[in-house]
């Protein structure tokens, strides 16, 4: 049942993170491009460099998995699309602390 929940939630997630940017668009901006954009649409201010320049790192890599994934799209190997969205400059896993009601059962001992 908790599976069940958490798929829901997750899906639920997705379909309300709509792409911000198209495939030709994001095919056309340079990196620092995509991340100026994402900065001023989301609103986006960091606390320190630090935490930009950590930020901007997780952001480049999940640019790089949104494009990987944009190629299998147009190529017809997956069904649906990716895009830069309110959430890129997170990683997976804190994506799911913070967006789910993802959680860490202790094992049975």
């Amino acid at each position: 049942m908790l599976v069940k929940v958490f798929l829901l939630v997750v899906l639920a997630a997705v379909a309300m993170s709509a792409p911000s940017d198209t495939a030709p668009k994001q095919k056309s901006l340079s990196v620092e491009e995509h991340w100026n954009n994402f900065k001023t649409k989301f609103n986006r201010n960091y606390e320190s460099p630090e935490e930009e320049s950590k930020r901007f790192e997780i952001f480049k890599n999940n640019l790089k998995d949104i494009q990987a994934h944009q190629k299998k799209y147009e190529a017809g190997e997956v069904s649906y699309q990716q895009g830069v969205n309110d959430f890129t400059d997170l990683t997976h896993e804190e994506f799911l602390a913070t967006h789910t009601m993802h959680f860490n059962p202790k094992p049975k001992s």
